[in-house]
């Protein structure tokens, strides 16, 4: 019986051996003709794929495929090349002609693979070469070189980008993808730069639509749109590492040299054409830029009369003098600031880690999970200058693509305990060592009016022992007990007061999330037009405890979705490629609005094209916009929902500052 079963398996192994069949071939450089090592090639429209080694040598498997068929190879430094196969008669020798502006291969422009000349709107593209090659501390600030692009450094380790418009420290009016993962943290609702993204070892492209692009990517894509690809870890196998380091803070007073060090390791392997997976790892760290702008901007202060002598001063990186009050016989007087280096942590880090798992099901159907985990030490500039320690973004993603259509579905949840706002700090400092007339620190709800009620008393000379008319001397009394920065009691402060939410202290509290789900969809059965079409779907769930906006008591959801669809058709022999694009997109608190974009690409000439387009964007406001319910003392901050203002009668009677103009000017 043993002997049977031994020639069973001798003969299944010999079966299986000889159903496998295998291409092969080289690639060469067309210039040098050199073998191109690492060149990826695929079969086109299905997951089979290799690479070739340092020979230029490649074998792929190709054992269910019927001929002829296409096979697609690709080089960091070459165009892309496809090959027909008619049969497979013996190895195959393809020759790569060197990469150029003119021959760049996108996706974003329309969701298919096209030449970048013939897509139908403007776009731009880092490929994979420009990325190892980046002279900047990272690719992505090396972004802003590319056309339309324009990039605003928040921190050292964080930069907002815009393409259209005016840019800000915090822009949610621009959409960045990574893997078709919306990159944005659910509370902040706009990307962090690269903070939270991925390491230059692992990506491949980025590709950027400098301007709307909500026809196909809804309302986050208002002023433009940047994708992120990453490393597929079937072409892109082994271990690699990625060192970046240098010096800043050089030659300066408040701060000695300090080292910014970048540092990713990333490894990925394939087994058997069949399953791969790869794991990133990276680590980025530094001291931030001190902002240490002192200068009056006082908006009550005539421009004259600003300085370091302004009874009134209000200091652009100082915290606390915003704090202001005009004193009968006296005129402005602020509170004494605190210095924004005293209250910021400019230490910064961010720790970054992903791993991904991709099974191919078959030739057409793979099915990816991915996992991204980063965490971060942060200051930054919003509203107000912000720290964030140990922001937490985590990402889900599971996946199921065939060459362009695809379903997909993640989660994003972001976690902030430990941040804060540096402006509220001062201020809650200021409220914490106010000494009342008999020399007893009050309460820090007096505290404020406490201490004009010194200030006016000894510059009106009832305080002995303090010259009369003198701002400097009434200015000390006042500061009696202040906290001296660095000291135990100034540390324990900050302490207490960054880790009381609101209204009620300076820190953050933001465990928000949202869950998405969107798929596409390519017929490729109909030929008389290239039809695309897809939907998406968003579900917010905010927590923020009732710190930021009502959700103490209640759950705060927002729901989104919208869906798409693209035809095009090429004419005149294909020297004309007409698009049409149109989408419709719904929040539950808004009507839901249509995109069109129509554009038309007409070919003079190899290489010589003319394009015409028209398009349109919107956008939402954002969950923080709709929802925000903040009490801060004299006014509250309220978001514009309807429903966010039940039984508060604020629309019912209410007023706009245009009207008061008018009626005061009658």
């Amino acid at each position: 019986m043993k002997y049977v079963l031994t020639l069973l398996i001798a003969f299944s192994l010999f079966f299986c051996a000889a159903q496998e069949t295998r291409l092969s071939g080289t690639v060469a450089d067309s210039a040098n003709k050199e073998p191109v090592a690492s060149a990826s090639i695929t079969v086109k429209g299905k997951t089979n794929g290799t690479i070739s080694n340092e020979k230029g040598q490649f074998s792929l498997n190709i054992s269910k495929l019927r001929t002829p068929f296409t096979i697609v190879v690709s080089s960091a430094a070459h165009a892309d090349r496809e090959m027909i196969i008619q049969a497979v008669s013996g190895p195959v020798a393809v020759i790569l002609q060197q990469k150029t502006a003119l021959n760049e291969v996108v996706v974003s422009a329309s969701r298919v693979r096209e030449n970048i000349l013939q897509s139908p709107v403007s776009i731009e593209k880092m490929n994979y070469q420009a990325i190892k090659e980046a002279p900047s501390m990272s690719f992505y600030e090396s972004l802003q070189g590319l056309k339309g692009m324009e990039m605003y450094s928040v921190g050292l380790g964080m930069k907002t980008v815009n393409t259209r418009g005016f840019n800000g420290t915090s822009n949610a009016r621009f959409l960045q993808l990574i893997d078709g993962i919306d990159n944005q943290p659910p509370g902040l609702n706009f990307p962090l730069g690269n903070l939270f993204g991925v390491s230059d070892i692992d990506v491949e492209s980025a590709e950027l639509i400098p301007g709307a692009a909500s026809a196909l990517y809804g309302p986050s894509a208002f002023n433009g749109m940047l994708s992120i690809q990453t490393k597929d870890p079937f072409k892109y196998q082994g271990l690699s590492v990625h060192l970046k380091t240098g010096v800043n803070h050089v030659g300066e007073d408040f701060a000695s040299p300090h080292g910014v060090n970048d540092i990713a390791v990333r490894y990925a392997k394939s087994f058997n054409d069949k399953f791969a997976f790869k794991i990133n790892i990276g680590y980025f760290n530094g001291l931030d830029w001190y902002a240490n702008n002192y200068d009056d901007i006082s908006a009550q202060t005539p421009v004259a009369n600003r300085g370091p002598n302004n009874p009134g001063r209000d200091g652009l990186n100082i915290y606390g003098d915003e704090v202001a009050r005009t004193l009968p016989g006296i005129g402005l007087v602020s509170r004494t600031g605190y210095e924004e280096k005293d209250l910021m942590n400019y230490n910064t880090y961010s720790f970054k880690t992903n791993g991904s798992l991709h099974y191919k099901i078959n030739n057409n159907l793979r099915l990816i999970y991915q996992y991204n985990r980063a965490q971060a030490l942060a200051g930054f500039t919003s509203s107000a200058r912000m720290n964030v320690n140990g922001f937490l973004l985590q990402t889900h993603r599971l996946e199921l693509r065939n060459n362009n259509s695809f379903i997909r579905v993640y989660s994003s949840a972001e976690v902030c305990d430990n941040g804060y706002n540096t402006r509220t700090l001062g201020q809650f400092i200021n409220r914490y060592w106010v000494k009342g007339m008999d020399g007893a620190t009050v309460a820090p709800n007096v505290a404020d009016n406490t201490w004009f009620n010194r200030y006016a008393a000894a510059y009106n000379g009832t305080i002995s022992g303090v010259t009369a008319k003198d701002h400097v001397a009434s200015r000390s009394f006042a500061d009696e007990g202040r906290l001296i920065p660095n000291t135990e009691a100034f540390n324990a402060a900050k302490d207490a007061i960054t880790k009381q939410y609101g209204t009620q202290g300076a820190g953050i509290f933001s465990h928000n999330k949202f869950y998405h789900a969107d798929g596409q969809y390519e017929f490729t059965t109909i030929k008389a037009v290239d039809l695309l079409t897809g939907a998406s779907f968003r579900y917010y769930d905010m927590h923020t405890n009732g710190t930021l906006i009502d959700d103490k008591d209640k759950k705060i959801t927002i729901k989104e979705y919208g869906a798409f669809i693209q035809a095009g058709k090429k004419l005149f022999d294909q020297k004309l490629k007409l698009t049409v694009s149109l989408r419709f997109d719904k929040n539950e608190n808004f009507k839901g609005s249509f995109t069109p974009r129509f554009s038309g690409v007409y070919t003079v000439a190899p290489n010589h094209y003319i394009r015409a387009s028209f398009q349109t964007g919107f956008r939402n406001p954002t969950p923080i916009d709709q929802y925000i319910k903040l009490n801060a003392g004299p006014i509250t901050i309220l978001g514009g929902v309807p429903n966010n203002s039940v039984g508060m009668n604020v629309y019912e009677n209410s007023f706009t500052a245009a009207s008061v103009g008018q009626f005061t000017g009658a």
